[in-house]
């Protein structure tokens, strides 16, 4: 079972994982876990808008067919409904300039909500860990870089067998 208590940026959480950031590169970083608090991990879909520019954009070589945050917003909303309970948190951040962070991050669930890419649910557990970078404007998010540990979560639900998994590609 999934602890969400572990999922929660306390006071100390997070001033842990802004230790080293500017004032500014902190302060995304505090919108971006204010991000999983208040919106993903509690499922509020309607105050998720709040942290985005109108014209935030999304890249992700896993997920070409999400770009504009109405795109990409199904995305969350949908993990939420496959996987309850779906929580995010956040483990490093790193700040670059005034307008930029990436953040590693950690995302846990269990698929009792529906179907994954044509797997039922039978409660398997998802641990996917990313990185992705965030350019802000105007103290919104403007642009999210990702990329994820995508095989892992396949494996973990039964879309590809673990047997091909690659172990060692070059023999």
């Amino acid at each position: 079972m999934i602890n969400v208590e572990e999922f929660k940026h306390s006071p100390e959480r997070r001033k842990e994982v802004v230790q080293g950031l500017t004032e500014k590169q902190a302060k995304m970083a505090n919108h971006w876990m204010d991000l999983f608090d208040q919106a993903f991990n509690v499922g509020d879909f309607v105050k998720m808008d709040e942290f985005f520019h109108p014209d935030m954009t999304y890249s992700n070589p896993n997920r070409l067919d999400l770009g504009p945050y109405v795109q990409w917003k199904t995305s969350p909303v949908a993990l939420y409904k496959t996987f309850p309970p779906s929580v995010y948190r956040v483990l490093e951040v790193y700040g670059k300039g005034e307008d930029k962070i990436c953040v590693f991050c950690n995302h846990q669930g269990e698929q009792t909500g529906g179907p994954y890419m044509g797997v039922p649910p039978q409660g398997q557990k998802i641990n996917v860990h990313w990185f992705s970078v965030l350019t802000f404007k105007d103290d919104k998010i403007i642009h999210i870089y990702s990329i994820s540990d995508v095989l892992t979560m396949l494996i973990d639900i039964g879309v590809i067998s673990k047997d091909k998994q690659p172990v060692d590609p070059y023999k």
